[in-house]
């Protein structure tokens, strides 16, 4: 969605999946579905993905949403960046089908220039995807572990 971003360990986020579901205790606290809750719950790409949890706070309620638009914009970046992939969500759902993760993969693959962050909770369904998939020197697939 950004070219830039106040995340310390990025330069941007590129949100082309929005929406998830809880996988496990990390994702009480997610600060994406927060975000999708308050401030960003007007707009047309984060409305009627969260809900309201028991303590008060949001969490995403399982929808995912392919975001057409965002599909190319990584390639009208000039300078050479860190991307973090789906930050408002997971590549690698249940629910996103191969193809909308083989569109993402060919515009990563086709600017590699910048260097993509895929992180993902589903480590099972992103080895399965990446061992039929030819992954190319720029993308990162990192699993992020929550601490229970």
């Amino acid at each position: 969605m950004s070219d830039k971003t106040k995340i310390e360990w990025t330069d941007a986020t590129w949100n082309v999946i929005n929406g998830c579901t809880l996988v496990d205790d990390g994702c009480k606290n997610c600060y994406a579905a927060t975000l999708a809750g308050t401030r960003l719950k007007n707009h047309p790409s984060r409305e009627g993905l969260t809900k309201r949890n028991a303590a008060g706070g949001y969490q995403f309620n399982g929808q995912v949403r392919f975001i057409e638009s965002e599909l190319t914009k990584p390639l009208h970046w000039r300078k050479p960046r860190m991307v973090f992939v789906c930050a408002h969500g997971d590549l690698f759902h249940e629910d996103v089908p191969d193809e909308w993760i083989d569109r993402v993969f060919a515009v990563m693959a086709g600017n590699q220039r910048h260097t993509f962050q895929c992180l993902s909770k589903r480590p099972e369904r992103m080895r399965a995807y990446l061992s039929d998939t030819e992954t190319v020197a720029s993308i990162a697939a990192l699993v992020y572990l929550a601490r229970h």
